[in-house]
């Protein structure tokens, strides 16, 4: 009997060790779930913060290509009448080219950004390997009582 009690003693202990194992990953888990979520977060804020960039190129290259077809329609305008238009179609040339420029330059970065989080992701999913490999290791193996002689 007393070797009995012995190995039911050590299970308890043995149990309370492994619930608290347990408990310890479940924490971890948590606070790993959490940083990859605020990572996710961050990703994103900064592919937000890349798209408004280049988004605001697109918005420069708009408003300038508006005063060019403005200062176009002036030049066709005055080109009726003599060689005034000269000046006006030089500028607005100038204004067309640089809006140009510039909706090429907002629309490669606009390409480029990303607004997935694909590091929080790749990060997430190897933590989740390494939980289950944890908790497989942590789950209590059962074993047949000792018997005495």
């Amino acid at each position: 009997m007393a070797i009995q009690d012995g190995f039911q003693d050590q299970g308890q202990g043995q149990d309370q060790s492994t619930a608290r194992l347990i408990k310890g990953l479940v924490e971890d888990a948590t606070t790993l779930f959490r940083q990859e979520a605020l990572l996710a977060r961050q990703e994103i804020v900064e592919g937000m913060a890349a798209s408004a960039k280049a988004g605001s190129l697109l918005a420069v290259a708009g408003v300038l290509a508006l005063y060019g077809l403005g200062f176009a329609l002036t030049a066709v305008a005055w080109a009726i009448g003599g060689p005034v238009w000269l000046g006006f179609a030089i500028v607005a040339a100038g204004v067309l080219l640089a809006a140009g420029l510039l909706g090429l330059v907002g629309q490669r970065r606009l390409a480029r950004s990303k607004v997935t989080p694909d590091r929080a992701r790749t990060e997430l999913r190897e933590t989740a390997t390494e939980l289950r490999k944890e908790i497989r290791w942590a789950r209590p193996r059962r074993q047949p009582p000792v018997k005495s002689s």
